[in-house]
């Protein structure tokens, strides 16, 4: 049990989270009354096939690189997309 807590990165957890929380969401959409909610469903689970590749090169990188320095290089391009809205924040003004 403590092994698998070692081996969690950041995109491994928003995967995961989103996975569940995008297929609770088509779930509720696609029993909607009307056809463009079902619609909507299904547009989100298409959208999920890229966050399980994403989740399996992350679990590929961390098999082969480490838990440690995978986590650092996302951290880093996380923080690089929340710069770039900053900064799109700012240019809008």
């Amino acid at each position: 049990m403590n092994n698998g807590s070692k081996k969690l990165t950041l995109f491994f957890v928003f995967g995961i989270l989103s996975i569940i929380a995008g297929i609770i969401y088509a779930i509720i959409l696609i029993n909607g009354n009307s056809a463009e909610d079902g619609l909507m469903g299904i547009y989100i689970l298409f959208g999920l096939i890229p966050v399980g590749f994403i989740i399996l090169i992350d679990r590929f990188l961390v098999r082969k690189f480490g838990n440690q320095k995978v986590n650092k290089v996302q951290f880093s391009f996380l923080s690089f997309i929340v710069l770039l809205w900053v900064i799109r924040a700012i240019a809008n003004l």
